[in-house]
């Protein structure tokens, strides 16, 4: 039944419906039924404009059809206007008003209106106006959702703009006859490829004559099987053509297809057709370059090869196989690149075909194996060829063995690897002057000390790093003349004025600049080492002086002599032991801050013990800086002193069972152990040679480090074990004595682990790859571990990637 939305409206309703006899209630009733069957029927929202009282009734359909409920519409027209779209909104209510204004009974306009969801459907809105006494009092209408409709019409219109833009970019004409009448439709394309025909109506028989006498027969066959019901065949051919007014000869290529009743007669045959001249009379020229490009390519040391996509086939060159399989005669199909590039190459190969999938170029670098097991490199580069419509149906290309290449720049980057390390642990001041500007590259630290200048001189030019007083114009020619030249240049006993602490000091030199060449034997550096014989020179400038002056005083002079290079040796001998002294200084100088650092730590705590109510909140958190920052001193400085006392290079060795050392230091480390939910497994460990504190140390840095560094909401595991070196595993690792059988003693983790360019910092004193505020420690730990190894012939490294835990492998000797 009718269902009234609006109170009001409902009770008069009731109350005229009341009023009435049964007859007429009965025909009301009726009357509202049917109205409510027709808003069911069109899906319409009615509405009802009361002009007078400005208010707006709305059936249910604003809510089934535009989402509203009745506590989302407002009373008044405002429900309306307000949800029309903003920029149909000023012209919609313009034409409704202008409509009531000239007296119009009929109002309706197409427009967009908002549903509830925010989204806009496209409406036809309709409107009656109702007057009494000439004046407009009401206007009834509906409204309709024309949304489905639209996007119907838009989309249609889309699909018909694609195909003729695909038509049209494809250059196809496109063709329709009618197999019971002949008649032929052609577009403007298909009658430019019949050269224009005259006749305003083309049929069959007609067009028939423009094609080529030698091709007539083989296209009226191929029409008649495509109309054959029992073989409908595809209708896919190129013949020729001559033009119905031009007379040009045309090679089209024309693919259709008939289409049959359910009785099996044909009522429609149409397809496409296309211009394909230029690639028929290209053919010739393309088989002839083919040929040439072939030799050239076999002229050139390459292998070629050509693929049929459809079948696999593939055509090669005896060149090819033997670059592929090392065999001239080997027969090859296309898996043959999958059975013979190396394993680890495969993904190489794969990651190339998608690239080429998409560019239609294929290249790529990788090792194949050869039949004798061998290993070679080649390079492969192809293209592939396209039919008419896009899709690929060949892959040709070349094969070139590179081995020579390759292992060529791998020797070149290693032999740049091994300079660059050559050049920092050089004893002398050594570093390199790349290109014609000659910018600094690796200076090492000695030739750093010598330029009075920090790290901040590397990459820049040699003329602005360094100050006018270092630089000489001849220095500056003769660098410019070895770039030219490439002739060596070297000078003994050159003087050198250096500001040393704000003074300027003369020094002497031994100073070697070597050319450096590339692979191509272009000079691209200069190699400048630089030995300080400043003691030597003045030692021998006064020697000069005094045999000159005192040659009565030969004797004494010669024994003047012999002291001084019996200093000099001393200072040689200290420079070899500098390491050593430098130990020695830091435990010293770690024993006397101790003192002072338990001052600082007693007086501080005294403060906060009895005056921590006198401070403030800032005073008590710079109190607290205060002790954390001496706690952290002390215990760097108790781990200097620990590393100070490595180097007395304890000798009191003996067999150690490290099942015992490992025990021990679990325990120690147990409230460690507990709060990071460490699981510790620990294989059965060897005896081996060395000394029991320093081997408690070793592996008591190494445990911590694997509890310490674990992974956030992960527990950590921790495994230890060891495993006999073989003499061939030995052979392959640094400063092992050749006289002892060693152990390799591991401790691997599953936490954060670290980058391996970072293997050679990770041993060094004060170096940290994580900040104190992700974890605590002074970088001592490994540089410690580094030198307990050391003392004891041995030699440590690791293995690690991100967030992949990491294993340090120690090796130590076993008794005899």
């Amino acid at each position: 039944m009718f269902q009234i939305v609006n109170r009001t409206r409902s009770w008069i309703l009731i109350e005229m419906i009341e009023t009435l006899d049964n007859s007429n209630k009965d025909n009301l009733l009726v009357a509202i039924e049917r109205f409510e069957l027709v808003v069911k029927a069109t899906h319409d929202v009615i509405w009802d404009w009361d002009l007078e009282k400005n208010t707006v009734w709305w059936n249910d359909g604003m809510k089934e059809v535009f989402g509203y409920t009745s506590q989302e519409v407002e009373p008044g027209p405002e429900s309306w206007f307000n949800r029309i779209h903003p920029d149909d909104r000023t012209e919609v209510v313009h034409n409704m008003h202008a409509a009531i204004d000239r007296g119009d009974s009929n109002w309706g306009d197409y427009y967009r209106f908002q549903r509830a969801d925010g989204s806009f459907a496209y409406v036809h809105d309709r409107g009656y106006t109702i007057r009494a006494d000439g004046k407009a009092v009401r206007m009834v209408g509906c409204m309709r959702d024309l949304s489905e409709i639209v996007q119907s019409d838009e989309a249609r219109q889309e699909s018909e703009d694609n195909l003729q833009f695909a038509l049209n970019a494809a250059q196809l004409g496109v063709w329709n006859m009618n197999p019971e009448t002949g008649v032929v439709y052609f577009d403007e394309r298909c009658r430019r490829l019949y050269g224009n025909p005259s006749e305003e109506i083309l049929n069959y028989e007609t067009l028939i004559q423009h094609i080529h006498f030698e091709d007539r027969e083989k296209v009226v066959n191929a029409i008649s099987n495509a109309l054959n019901p029992e073989t409908r065949t595809a209708y896919d051919i190129r013949y020729r053509t001559v033009g119905a007014s031009d007379h040009v000869l045309r090679w089209l290529h024309c693919t259709g297809k008939a289409y049959f009743t359910p009785e099996g007669v044909p009522y429609r045959f149409s397809g496409v057709s296309r211009n394909v001249t230029d690639e028929i009379s290209s053919k010739e020229r393309v088989a002839w370059a083919d040929q040439q490009a072939a030799m050239t390519v076999e002229g050139s040391g390459a292998g070629s090869f050509l693929v049929a996509l459809d079948t696999n086939e593939i055509i090669y060159s005896p060149t090819m196989s033997r670059i592929i399989t090392g065999r001239e005669n080997g027969d090859i199909k296309r898996d043959f690149f999958v059975m013979h590039i190396h394993p680890e190459d495969f993904d190489k190969r794969t990651a190339a075909y998608e690239i080429a999938s998409k560019t239609g170029e294929l290249r790529y670098e990788a090792r194949f194996v050869w039949h004798d097991d061998s290993v070679h490199w080649v390079k492969v580069i192809g293209q592939y060829l396209y039919d008419s419509t896009g899709k690929a149906i060949s892959l040709s290309g070349i094969v070139m063995d590179i081995t020579d290449r390759i292992e060529s720049e791998n020797m070149i980057k290693a032999s740049e690897e091994h300079l660059r390390t050559l050049i920092e642990q050089a004893p002398v001041a050594t570093c390199m002057f790349v290109g014609k500007d000659m910018v600094i590259e690796l200076p090492n630290e000695a030739m750093l000390k010598i330029w009075g200048k920090g790290d901040s001189v590397i990459g820049k030019p040699l003329r602005e790093a360094l100050p006018p007083e270092m630089l000489d114009q001849q220095l500056l020619n003769i660098l410019d003349h070895i770039f030219e030249t490439g002739k060596p240049y070297s000078a003994s006993g050159r003087q050198a004025d250096l500001i040393v602490n704000g003074t300027l000091e003369t020094f002497y030199f031994d100073f070697t600049y070597k050319p450096l060449r590339n692979s191509k034997g272009e000079i691209y550096a200069i190699l400048d080492m630089a030995v300080d014989v400043t003691e030597q020179v003045k030692s021998r400038q006064a020697l000069e002086r005094s045999e000159e002056r005192y040659r009565l005083l030969v004797d004494e002079l010669e024994q003047r002599v012999q002291k001084r290079t019996e200093e000099l040796h001393q200072a040689n001998q200290e420079l070899v032991n500098s390491n050593s002294n430098l130990q020695q200084f830091a435990y010293a100088a770690s024993h006397d801050m101790q003192e002072p650092l338990r001052k600082i730590q007693s007086f501080s705590s005294r403060l906060q013990t009895v005056y921590s109510e006198s401070f403030d909140e800032n005073g008590v958190f710079m109190l607290n800086r205060i002790q954390d920052a001496s706690k952290r001193m002390s215990s760097m400085i108790d781990d200097l002193l620990a590393y100070s006392r490595l180097t007395t290079h304890d000798s009191a060795f003996e067999a150690v069972d490290l099942n015992k050392i490992v025990s021990a230091v679990i325990a120690d480390l147990e409230v460690s152990i507990e709060e990071q939910k460490s699981e510790i497994r620990v294989a059965q460990l060897p005896v081996v040679w060395g000394n029991p504190s320093q081997l408690t140390q070793l592996v008591q840095n190494l445990l911590s480090n694997a509890i310490k560094y674990k992974k956030q909401d992960i527990p950590s595991e921790i495994e230890i074990r060891a495993d006999d070196l073989t003499e061939t595993e030995k052979a392959d690792l640094p400063r092992l004595s050749p006289g002892h059988r060693y152990i390799k003693f591991e401790v691997s983790d599953n936490g954060i682990g670290f980058d391996e360019k970072y293997l050679g910092r990770i041993f060094q004193m004060f170096q940290r790859l994580h900040g104190r505020g992700e974890f605590s420690g002074s970088g001592i730990g490994l540089a410690l571990c580094k030198k307990v190894v050391q003392n004891h012939h041995g030699h440590i490294t690791a293995q690690s990637e991100p967030d992949r835990g990491a294993t340090f492998m120690v090796y130590l000797p076993i008794p005899n």
